[in-house]
């Protein structure tokens, strides 16, 4: 199987896995969700983590009124880990096939590929935002998916790709974007 082969199947398993892949977080009985990440790194390309934003664990953040605010509240290691899960969880041939997919690419190709996965979590966090999400998990109003990754910049439009207008402009009326 060829890399672009591998990476379109890796795609359809994230959109058909995430919503059941969310499902395996345990939920305290008062949380509510306002995000789900899906966050790519230099070993996980594709997809590493998916975390859960919890609004209470937010309210506090924004609270603290940290200097870099956007950053911060967009960070999903700011999350308690128990908030995360792989998607291997839910489909362990997911975690060989990214394994298999970093192999073939190699340095070489490295960058290149990176914004193709990046183009990947994109596209499927975008496609997932058109869900209904209460169905799934108790979620505040101004929800929302998005491609995460080290170096996500909220202030210069890293969200825009992920998150259709409508929403993003909710989480702009609260000062979240």
């Amino acid at each position: 199987m060829g890399k672009d082969q591998l990476l379109e199947e890796m795609k359809q398993d994230m959109l058909r896995e995430v919503q059941i892949a969310v499902k395996e977080i345990k939920l305290n009985e008062s949380d509510e969700v306002c995000y789900i990440s899906l966050l790519g790194t230099d070993y996980e390309p594709v997809l590493g983590l998916i975390t859960l934003g919890i609004k209470s664990y937010r309210d506090k953040m924004i609270k603290e009124e940290h200097p870099q605010a956007l950053w911060y509240l967009w960070n999903s290691g700011e999350m308690p880990v128990e908030y995360q899960v792989g998607l291997e969880k839910v489909l362990p041939s997911f975690i060989e096939k990214q394994e298999k997919f970093v192999e073939l690419i190699g340095d070489s190709e490295w960058e290149d590929y990176w914004k193709a996965c990046q183009d990947v979590r994109f596209e499927v966090a975008y496609q997932l935002n058109s869900l209904d999400w209460s169905r799934i998990l108790p979620v505040t109003t101004d929800f929302v998916l998005y491609s995460d990754w080290e170096e996500l910049d909220v202030e210069n439009g890293d969200l825009e790709r992920s998150i259709p207008k409508e929403k993003l402009i909710i989480l702009k009326e609260l000062g979240l974007a």
